[in-house]
C-alpha cells in the first residue's frame, strides 16, 4: 500500500485510467499504457524555451503590423495591402462580424496567448503560486485550443496560389514577419505542456495531498478519484472543489452527450445555407458572378488548379461531412450501446477533434482575397453570405467535439463487459 503523497499521479483525460508518472527525461513523454493519449511530455528547458519563444512571437507579431504585408498588381492596377488592412477593408464592407472574427485570430489571441503565458512562465520563474497563477495555467489552456494563426496563415498561401498566375505578387517584410511569429507561437504552444506547469506550480507551493490508499492501477473512478480540469491534482471525487486550486471539480464533462448533440445539430443546421449561398462575389468589369463552395472547387479544377482545389474540397467538404457523420456515430454507439470498441472509438474522436478547425482555412482564404482585391470595377471580391455560415458551423462543430466526453467509451465498455458475465460470478 502507498499513498498520494508518494505518487506522481495523473487521470488520463480520454479513458480515466489513474498513472503513476515516472520522472521523465528530456524528450521523452508518458502516454496512457490503455489508449495512448499523450498525458505528458518532457522538454529540455522547457520554462526558458517557452518564455524565449513566446516573447519572440510576440516581437515579430509587432513588427508584421508595421510594414507591408503583401503588394498586388494586376492590369497596371496595383494595391498594397498591410496586416492590419485586412481587418479594415472587411470592416468598410460592413462585414463586422468576419472583420472582428479575422482581427481575433491574426492579432488578439496569439497576443492574449503570449502574455498570458509570460505572466504564468514569470511567476513560476518567481517562486510566486496562487489561484492567479493557475487561472493563468486554465487561460492557457483555452487560447491553445482556439489558436488559428498557422490556418489563417495556410490560407493567405493558398490565396497566393490561386492568383500567381493573373497577377504579379510581392511579399513585404511584415508577411515574413508573421510568418516567424506563427513558427513560435506553435512552437511555444507545443512545449506549453499542462502536467508539467501545474506541478511547477504545485512544487512552488509545497502544498501536501491528503493520503489516499491506493491498490493495483486501474481507473480513477474504481479508487473515488479524479483530477481537476484546471491543475490536473489527483484528488477525491467526495470534494466538490479542488484543494489545490478551489476550482469546481467534475466527475465527467456535464451533460456531454445532450451538448454535444446541440452544437453537432447546430453545425450541420448552418452547414446547409454555407453550401446553398455564395461564399464569395467577384466583379469584374461590372459582371459579378456569385461563388458556392462546390462551384469554387469546381472552378479551379477546371482551370487546372487541382492541389488548390484538392485543399478546398478536403477542408470544407470532406472533413465537415467526416466529422458529421462520425459524431453521429460516436453518438449514436453511446445512447443504443453498439459497436464496443472503445480504443476505435477514442482514435476516432481524437482525429475529428484534431482536423475540426482547419476547416476554417476556406472562411480565410475569402476574408484575405476580399480585403486584397479591391480594384473597383476591374476587379473586385465582396465575402458571400456563406462565410459567416460556415464559419459558424467549424466553430459548432470545435464546440460539439469538445463537448464530448471519450471517457464515455470506457464506462460504456466496462458496463457491458459486467452485464456479459455470468450471474453466478
Amino acid at each position: 500500500m502507498s499513498d498520494l503523497q508518494d505518487k506522481n499521479l495523473a487521470v488520463c483525460h480520454e479513458c480515466d485510467l489513474l498513472v503513476d508518472i515516472e520522472p521523465l527525461l528530456d524528450g521523452h513523454k508518458a502516454a496512457c499504457p490503455r489508449c495512448g493519449y499523450i498525458i505528458t511530455r518532457a522538454h529540455k528547458n522547457a520554462m526558458e524555451r517557452m518564455l524565449v519563444f513566446s516573447l519572440t512571437a510576440m516581437l515579430f507579431l509587432f513588427l508584421s503590423t508595421l510594414f507591408s504585408f503583401i503588394k498586388f498588381e494586376i492590369q497596371g492596377q496595383e494595391r498594397n495591402l498591410s496586416l492590419l488592412q485586412t481587418v479594415d477593408v472587411l470592416l468598410l464592407m460592413n462585414e463586422w462580424a468576419l472583420g472582428l472574427f479575422i482581427l481575433l485570430v491574426i492579432i488578439g489571441i496569439p497576443v492574449l496567448f503570449t502574455a498570458v503565458l509570460t505572466g504564468l512562465l514569470l511567476f513560476i520563474k518567481l517562486g510566486l503560486a496562487s489561484p492567479v497563477t493557475i487561472r493563468l495555467l486554465h487561460i492557457v489552456e483555452i487560447l491553445k485550443f482556439w489558436n488559428m494563426g498557422e490556418i489563417f496563415f495556410l490560407g493567405v498561401l493558398i490565396s497566393m496560389i490561386k492568383l500567381a498566375s493573373q497577377a504579379e505578387i510581392s511579399l513585404g517584410f511584415s508577411f515574413w514577419a508573421y510568418a516567424m511569429s506563427s513558427l513560435f507561437l506553435i512552437a511555444a504552444i507545443l512545449h506549453a505542456d499542462n502536467f508539467q506547469l501545474a506541478n511547477a506550480i504545485k512544487t512552488i507551493a509545497r502544498k501536501k495531498m491528503p493520503p489516499i490508499p491506493l491498490v493495483k492501477p486501474h481507473k480513477a473512478a474504481h479508487h473515488q478519484l479524479l483530477a481537476c480540469h484546471s491543475c490536473a491534482t489527483v484528488q477525491p471525487d467526495t470534494h466538490h472543489r479542488c484543494s489545490f486550486c478551489n476550482s469546481v471539480l467534475h466527475r465527467r464533462k456535464q451533460d456531454s452527450l445532450q451538448r454535444t448533440w446541440l452544437y453537432l445539430l447546430t453545425g450541420i443546421v448552418m452547414y446547409l445555407p454555407a453550401n446553398i449561398w455564395p461564399i464569395m462575389v467577384t466583379n469584374t468589369l461590372g459582371n459579378e458572378q456569385p461563388s458556392t463552395i462546390i462551384g469554387g472547387i469546381v472552378l479551379l479544377w477546371e482551370h487546372g488548379s487541382y492541389p488548390i482545389a484538392a485543399i478546398i474540397f478536403i477542408a470544407s467538404v470532406a472533413v465537415p461531412v467526416a466529422k458529421f457523420l462520425v459524431l453521429i456515430g460516436l453518438l449514436l454507439s453511446e445512447h443504443f450501446r453498439v459497436f464496443d470498441k472503445p480504443n476505435s472509438k477514442t482514435v476516432l474522436y481524437r482525429i475529428t477533434e484534431f482536423v475540426g478547425r482547419w476547416s476554417m482555412v476556406d472562411v480565410f482564404v475569402v476574408a484575405f482575397l476580399a480585403s486584397l482585391i479591391q480594384l473597383g470595377n476591374i476587379a473586385s471580391i465582396y465575402p458571400g453570405p456563406a462565410v459567416l455560415a460556415f464559419g459558424f458551423m467549424v466553430v459548432a462543430t470545435m464546440l460539439a467535439a469538445a463537448s464530448f466526453d471519450p471517457r464515455l467509451f470506457w464506462d460504456s465498455h466496462e458496463q457491458t463487459t459486467i452485464n456479459k458475465r455470468p450471474k453466478h460470478e
